[in-house]
């Protein structure tokens, strides 16, 4: 079976092309795909070179599409509606993934099914949703604490909402004024405009000396320190809160530096990374979604054919639009 994927054939350009897909085998299943998003941190740096990756290679981790074939040991029916991070089969191509596949084959171990009644297109936002969902737990943020989130993009917004489920009071930074305005119809309680005034004397006077958690979600590594230091400092007597927490939630190209004073040893926060999510994470985030608790149809985005993909991209990295979904031909 032929498949029309997306290639990145070297840094900075994009194409179209066709692969040969075969059968699925035993515990693997064969998709259709019905949409396709676009990681706008991670797969914009493969697309830019900066990852040391092996050029030609097919990107993309978000996937929807309806099962057509099953090998052997697999009980979800046909013309079922899963989420999946890739294809397997990318022909003679490397995969960063393999989400951009028209057709793709998958271990059934690594679906996850679409709930009856869910939209396709929120559906789509599982992977990214669960990234969002991992950095929360990460930084095991509580009811009742505050956290600033500094970054509105896509995943930026999705941790304000997941802040925000549970129970805490949320603060968005951003230096755009259209992003606040959505991170303020998602819930935020304030918003900062770092164009406008200055962050660390905005975010101290709306949390009242410093925030539990702060969260660093633009991939911009110079920003770190500051954002750390949004935290609110740790006293020298008792009695002692529970620590603060520097989540960095943002893909960086390369290293963060922080000062010792005052970030690191006047607050004495706990530094978190977050990396990626777990399978249980996964399914949490598909049950927000179907819920409607976390709303990523707030976000401003563009949905557009597969064959305007070389044009999106192009705008994608020219933070022309927040969020971009592919529709494929078999899209209803």
């Amino acid at each position: 079976m032929k498949s029309k994927v997306v290639v990145f054939p070297k840094p900075g350009e994009v194409r179209l092309d066709e692969v040969e897909v075969p059968e699925p085998r035993a515990e693997q299943v064969l998709t259709r795909t019905l949409l396709t998003g676009v990681s706008t941190g991670t797969e914009l740096r493969v697309l830019c070179g900066m990852e040391g990756l092996e050029f030609p290679l097919v990107p993309g981790y978000e996937n929807l599409g309806e099962i057509i074939a099953t090998g052997k040991g697999v009980d979800l029916p046909t013309g079922s509606l899963v989420f999946l991070p890739g294809s397997l089969e990318t022909g003679p191509y490397a995969r960063k993934w393999g989400g951009q596949v028209e057709y793709a084959v998958a271990d059934v171990a690594d679906l996850t099914p679409v709930p009856d009644g869910c939209d396709p297109f929120i559906a789509l936002h599982t992977r990214v949703l669960s990234v969002a969902v991992h950095g929360m737990n990460r930084a095991a943020l509580q009811a009742g604490e505050v956290v600033a989130i500094v970054g509105q993009g896509l995943i930026g917004n999705l941790a304000l909402q997941v802040a925000r489920a549970r129970g805490a009071e949320v603060i968005a930074v951003d230096r755009l004024v259209d992003r606040l305005k959505v991170a303020a119809q998602a819930g935020a309680h304030h918003t900062v405009n770092t164009a406008e005034e200055d962050m660390q004397q905005a975010v101290r006077r709306l949390s009242n000396g410093g925030v539990d958690v702060a969260v660093e979600a633009t991939g911009v590594a110079d920003l770190a320190d500051a954002v750390a230091r949004l935290v609110r400092p740790m006293p020298w007597d008792p009695p002692y809160p529970r620590r603060a927490r520097v989540l960095l939630l943002g893909s960086y190209p390369r290293s963060l530096t922080f000062s010792y004073k005052p970030t690191l040893f006047t607050n004495e926060p706990d530094i978190i990374p977050s990396r990626s999510w777990t399978a249980e994470e996964t399914t949490d985030s598909m049950k927000l979604l179907a819920s409607g608790i976390v709303r990523p149809d707030v976000l401003d985005h563009r949905i557009t054919d597969i064959d305007d993909a070389p044009d999106t991209y192009a705008d994608l990295q020219e933070q022309r639009l927040t969020r971009a979904v592919f529709r494929w031909r078999h899209s209803t």
